[in-house]
């Protein structure tokens, strides 16, 4: 079991190599500053996991009502198009792993001082593969992101009670090609 915990961290870490994603202060920077070894800008496994988010970051369902209750909030859903086209959050803003870029952030979340919630399958129910909000997560803090929260619908604050598909949709309005009407 401990070497499963490991994966997802590997697999994002070398995700992000090949990307060249920076993450805050300039931890994974890709040129040296003048003067400075080229090896200090390695990327290692010390630094990708300190630009990953913390326990607390992750909302479950009464912490993102709770957050929404409080004001504007943005949900970006970090799925493929097809997959985000079949079933999302009402409101939600589709922004796929490919598209969180320097260059779009700014449309897709303009102010970094905002609560920002990230969602991929994983915020809905248990997968077997690796959640894509701990892959765009670094990439919001290093642009700047200072409230970012991961999504986990599923599961109760602290391991808690699996919250079914059934009372995730009478909770939250979602939209999309799958999504039928709730029976009253």
């Amino acid at each position: 079991m401990r070497h499963f915990y490991m994966l997802p961290l590997l697999t994002g870490l070398i995700s992000f190599m090949f990307m060249g994603v920076a993450t805050h202060a300039g931890a994974f920077d890709q040129s040296p500053a003048p003067g400075q070894n080229p090896a200090q800008n390695i990327v290692t496994l010390e630094k990708y996991k300190d630009a990953l988010p913390e326990t607390s970051e992750e909302l479950d369902l009464p912490g993102f009502l709770a957050l929404k209750d409080k004001g504007a909030v943005t949900v970006l859903d970090v799925r493929a198009r097809e997959t985000y086209a079949r079933r999302h959050l009402a409101g939600s803003v589709n922004a796929p792993l490919t598209d969180l870029t320097e260059k779009n952030l700014p449309a897709l979340a303009p102010d970094k001082d905002a609560p920002v919630v990230l969602v991929c399958d994983f915020s809905f129910f248990p997968t077997r593969m690796l959640s894509m909000t701990l892959q765009a997560y670094p990439v919001l803090k290093s642009q700047g992101y200072k409230n970012i929260y991961r999504l986990n619908l599923w599961q109760g604050k602290n391991g808690g009670e699996m919250v079914s598909q059934e009372a995730q949709e009478k909770a939250l309005a979602f939209e999309g090609s799958d999504v039928k009407p709730l029976k009253e």
